[in-house]
């Protein structure tokens, strides 16, 4: 009973103890019934807070998981803002990805991540700058895009509407280039130094019209190291997938996150 009682005081000093550092607002998801030894951290998609990612938070807890979340920088939007990463590599990209993998530096033990749209390219470099050490998996939803002009195009046509064309894609132009001048090299690159037979599920909804699955697909197939598996959902749009498809989307992706963690031994 004493030693029962002496692991259960241990579990809750370390999951105080990550509440008290995490950076960037972190804050630590508990689950109800904890199974699984992994950590999930939440990468919200761009422009988010962490809040707007609660149903998934719930979703992972209901299966038993602890669930990290975090907010991720505003995107400068002047000059005025800092455009450079710690890695001194200009670029949103890499600023998310200094980010996110000072959040895998913060908690101990395995961890998967678990991004939403465009912000997916900042993962993927987070994991790859650590080589995936304590990394078990990687689910991308909705993104990253191959095509990252046409996106930002699409995305102030549907979310920030600009009217006039050529305003829209000098707009499109200049976010393109303060996301990351080169973009597909590094992307490129960031995915050739992560393992062989990494586990990635790609989650895309056919009606997505910001990021096209077409356009996801250019970024994962010619790296054919990765072991990544697509979760397709037909009359899914943008980040909708659990929301409005729940039953097309819950149960692959609990596959997939039970195939890669490790149950923690009740004995």
């Amino acid at each position: 009973m004493a030693n029962s009682t002496s692991k259960s005081t241990l579990e809750s000093n370390t999951e105080e103890n990550i509440r008290m550092k995490l950076p960037w607002n972190g804050e630590l998801h508990s689950a109800a019934h904890k199974k699984f030894k992994e950590t999930i951290i939440i990468v919200p998609f761009f422009e988010a807070h962490k809040t707007s990612l609660l149903k998934h938070i719930d979703f992972l807890n209901e299966l038993g998981f602890n669930v990290i979340s975090f907010n991720l920088k505003k995107a400068p939007r002047s000059l005025s803002g800092t455009f450079f990463s710690s890695t001194v590599e200009f670029g949103i990209k890499h600023i998310w990805a200094d980010q996110i993998e000072s959040i895998l530096n913060s908690i101990a033990g395995d961890k998967i991540v678990f991004s939403f749209s465009n912000p997916s390219a900042s993962a993927i470099e987070a994991v790859a700058r650590r080589h995936a050490a304590d990394v078990k998996g990687l689910i991308c939803d909705s993104g990253p895009s191959g095509n990252f002009l046409s996106s930002m195009n699409k995305y102030y046509v549907h979310n920030e509407p600009i009217s006039l064309a050529p305003l829209r894609w000098l707009t499109s132009l200049a976010m393109t280039l303060a996301w990351s001048p080169d973009f597909k090299t590094t992307i490129y690159q960031d995915l050739e130094k992560i393992p062989d037979n990494f586990k990635v599920l790609s989650i895309r909804g056919w009606k997505d019209n910001l990021i096209s699955a077409q356009d996801i697909d250019k970024v994962f197939e010619p790296h054919a190291h990765i072991d990544w598996q697509r979760l397709s959902l037909p009359k899914a749009g943008h980040l909708n997938g659990l929301r409005d498809f729940a039953e097309d989307y819950k149960e692959p992706v609990a596959s997939y996150l039970k195939s890669i963690s490790t149950l923690i031994d009740k004995k």
